[in-house]
């Protein structure tokens, strides 16, 4: 399983590697000049500026999005999900800006206007997907 995180925000790239590392104080993270990764048990991101994927995903849902995030899931790892929602939580409330998150290439969360919008019927999953973890106030609705 995989996700794509695309966010936006006016912060560079520099000082999106300062607030993320001010937050994942319990995780492993690898840095270079144009990557970060970050290491979870149930999950990888990679996280790059721009990009294809972030200038593709602005086009399709007529956003500025700034940032990839890709995010390789350990599905055997039974509380992915849960600790996903988390960091998408914190990165929510320190950044500014856009964002989609899509699970497997299907939206399931969207942060446009500051109004955030989940979308979980597109999961074929027989629990709810926690999108309590965020943290923060959302809407559920459908994402196009």
């Amino acid at each position: 399983m995989f996700c794509n995180f695309y966010f936006g925000g006016y912060s560079e790239f520099s000082e999106l590697k300062i607030s993320l590392k001010s937050y994942l104080q319990d995780v492993q993270i690898t840095e270079t000049d144009d990557k970060i990764t970050v290491s979870y048990d149930g999950f990888t991101l990679f996280i790059n500026e721009g990009g294809h994927g972030a200038m593709f995903a602005s086009e399709d849902y007529s956003m500025e999005l700034k940032y990839s995030c890709y995010i390789d899931i350990i599905a055997s790892y039974t509380n992915w999900a849960y600790e996903l929602m988390v960091f998408i939580g914190k990165v929510l409330s320190d950044i500014d800006g856009d964002c989609i998150l899509e699970l497997n290439d299907k939206p399931i969360l969207l942060r446009k206007n500051d109004v955030i919008t989940v979308d979980g019927k597109k999961l074929s999953g027989t629990v709810d997907f926690p999108f309590y973890g965020l943290g923060l106030d959302f809407q559920v609705g459908d994402i196009a």
